[in-house]
């Protein structure tokens, strides 16, 4: 469940950066809005996907007789509190992922769209960049983990 979990997070997030994004022109408002519909689907996946994730690495954290509380003695310990980390730093930027969709859709002063879409647009694709990157570097903690263990 917890390979399952990332392979959702981290695919969806690829297919979304390398796939979808570049076939869809900025200018054509109804794809557009057809990407929007289906990012903001995507988000619900992405937060079922943290809860596998973080439900199934608390179960198998707890089951490592390796694991001690709040101790960095090996350096098995010293991956898993990195990993930890970047998990966390993922939430946080999935997080703004779901606000920068958000933004998308809010219109502007002046009854058109938001002045500030293109700039939405480039965070939204930055955030999904920074969630890959991370989570491929959880891949890589998590190997080193097995390496070490």
């Amino acid at each position: 469940m917890h390979i399952f979990g990332i392979t959702v997070w981290l695919g969806g997030l690829m297919f979304q950066g390398a796939v979808i994004t570049p076939v869809i022109p900025p200018e054509n408002q109804q794809l557009q809005s057809t990407f929007r519909s289906v990012s903001k689907r995507f988000v619900g996946m992405i937060w079922m996907s943290a809860w596998t994730i973080l439900i199934t690495g608390v179960i198998m954290m707890m089951l490592d007789p390796r694991f001690i509380w709040f101790q960095y003695h090996d350096r098995w310990s010293m991956l898993l509190g990195w990993k930890q980390v970047v998990f966390v730093l993922m939430v946080v930027y999935a997080f703004g992922y779901s606000r920068m969709l958000h933004y998308l859709d809010v219109p502007s002063s002046n009854g058109g769209y938001n002045e500030k879409v293109i700039i939405y647009r480039q965070r939204l694709n930055q955030f999904r960049t920074i969630s890959i990157l991370l989570g491929i570097l959880a891949l890589f903690l998590g190997a080193a983990m097995r390496i070490y263990g």
